[in-house]
């Protein structure tokens, strides 16, 4: 069993074949394979059905969009380029993304040998799969290592109960709600704040600064959605004006909807579980909802 790409020479007493096998008897290929950047290097394409014109690959190549570690920019990024240029005269992907490396609170790398690793199967049971990614999208900047630890991804734990308490009180609270209600002045302003908001993440979604993107939605659903509306909400549920009341619930829906849409992408587990609950959406699930617009969330 050969692990990886064997070299393409075969010998035969002192004849020498490079390049494709030769049809004769008695020909014997080398044993040694080419180190794995190379496999590494032909994966936008080999793993797409080339060489035949395969349905897959007319869809999915070249690419858009590139992620990958710093580290490795030369060993397979520079040789994905230069394989994909020689064996199909394009360039495999338009955009390259590259992240950091991931270190432990003290700014090491993390190894076996300083045995600082965190795993991640029992990071999310302990955590959850959306605090995991929440920890590893905010902060990282492009170009720069980011530091981790368990403290952060615990944050980020209480962060989605904080977002499964948003959605109860909303829920409980807006039960028949009209969501055409007119708004109050007041209402109409928070609404206007969230869309500029939704204007501003999408545009740092579009450009790649998921990092700025999912940290504004953080602060926003946590210090103003929570700390603040609802919190102002409860005297308008509890009051007797009409008007205000049908006017917060109908806001309400609309701050949670386009919240929970916003965040999906980074916090897909515990938002799509809020979006099963909500009594009007506009897909079954989540994960193919439209986008949250600047005009409209429903």
């Amino acid at each position: 069993i050969w692990h990886g790409h064997r070299v393409p020479v075969w010998y035969r007493g002192e004849e020498i074949q490079i390049g494709v096998e030769p049809k004769e008897d008695g020909w014997i290929q080398d044993e040694d394979t080419l180190d794995t950047w190379f496999s590494s290097g032909i994966w936008t394409f080999s793993t797409l059905g080339w060489p035949d014109d395969t349905d897959d690959f007319k869809t999915y190549h070249p690419t858009n969009l590139l992620e990958t570690g710093h580290d490795i920019l030369f060993f397979w990024v520079a040789r994905m380029i230069l394989m994909t240029e020689f064996a199909l005269g394009t360039v495999p992907f338009k955009t390259i993304y590259l992240h950091g490396l991931v270190r432990d609170a003290q700014g090491r790398k993390m190894s076996k040998s300083l045995g600082n690793n965190l795993d991640p199967l029992d990071i999310t049971a302990k955590f959850g799969a959306d605090a995991a990614r929440m920890a590893l999208v905010v902060g990282n900047t492009p170009g720069t290592d980011l530091r981790i630890a368990e403290d952060k991804i615990k944050a980020y734990k209480l962060f989605a109960n904080k977002l499964w308490n948003i959605s109860r009180f909303v829920l409980e609270n807006t039960q028949g709600a009209d969501r055409n209600a007119a708004y109050t002045e007041n209402d109409a302003a928070l609404r206007a704040a969230l869309s500029a908001l939704l204007t501003d993440v999408t545009k740092d979604i579009e450009e790649y600064r998921v990092y700025m993107a999912a940290e504004k939605l953080y602060h926003y659903a946590w210090h103003e959605l929570a700390d603040k509306i609802l919190e102002e909400s409860k005297p308008i549920f509890a009051g007797v004006d009409t008007a205000a009341k049908a006017s917060r619930a109908s806001l309400l829906l609309f701050l949670l909807t386009a919240t929970i849409k916003a965040l999906h992408p980074f916090m897909p587990f515990i938002t799509e579980e809020i979006w099963q609950s909500l009594p009007t959406k506009d897909a079954e699930l989540l994960m193919v909802a439209t986008w949250p617009s600047a005009s409209a969330v429903e």
